[in-house]
């Protein structure tokens, strides 16, 4: 697993500059919001924006997981080797890593920036750490079904990244009732219900993606 990840994050990093690009669209997300809302509601909108925009960071990432791999052969090579659910596994892992890093670079930021309490900076990095694990997997399935079908999956990003939308509500109530922490317990409920079922059909996909 850990060859398999080290692998995962020098071609995100080294080729597609993941974590660069990711900083880099959170900064702007968070620098946007300081022009276009007044003084008195920054802080608060500023926080829901900086959760809401962590799932439109993602929306391009499908394109770089599965598909490379299988035109340059890597995957065929890789799935000699390790099984499909490790390669998915470290996939995850290394999208994972280097979203929260890019997140967690720009967190203080936010936290200077809203001038915001500390209870509402830390439910919100909660809530988006939870939400950044969620994008993560169903980006990965996203990606597995479009290496699988190969064409014509244009549409699936908006087919399945509404399943997130339940804790993107959750995260704009809690930011603003930071008394209902209990949200959080909720959306941690989420991510367990899709989390694993994202990631098992993603290997299955892979594990068969040649017998089509």
């Amino acid at each position: 697993m850990k060859i398999l990840i080290s692998h995962e994050l020098n071609v995100q990093n080294k080729i597609y500059n993941l974590t660069k690009y990711s900083l880099i669209f959170f900064v702007f997300c968070t620098l946007s919001m300081t022009l276009i809302n007044s003084h008195e509601n920054v802080g608060m909108f500023g926080l829901v924006f900086s959760v809401i925009c962590i799932p439109l960071a993602f929306i391009s990432l499908s394109h770089n997981l599965i598909k490379p791999d299988i035109e340059d052969g890597t995957l065929e090579n890789m799935l000699v080797t390790f099984s499909s659910i490790k390669i998915i596994t470290a996939k995850y892992v290394a999208l994972c890593l280097c979203t929260i890093a890019s997140f967690c670079l720009i967190a203080p930021f936010i936290y200077v920036i809203y001038s915001v309490e500390t209870q509402a900076f830390i439910l919100m990095i909660s809530s988006a750490l939870l939400l950044l694990l969620l994008s993560a997997a169903l980006i990965v399935l996203i990606g597995a079904i479009q290496g699988y079908f190969r064409a014509n999956t244009n549409f699936l990003s908006i087919l399945i990244m509404p399943l997130i939308v339940p804790n993107i509500v959750l995260s704009g109530i809690l930011i603003q009732a930071p008394e209902n922490i209990q949200l959080l317990t909720i959306m941690a409920g989420v991510d367990l219900l899709i989390i694993p079922p994202a990631l098992y059909l993603s290997s299955y996909l892979l594990e068969n993606i040649y017998n089509i």
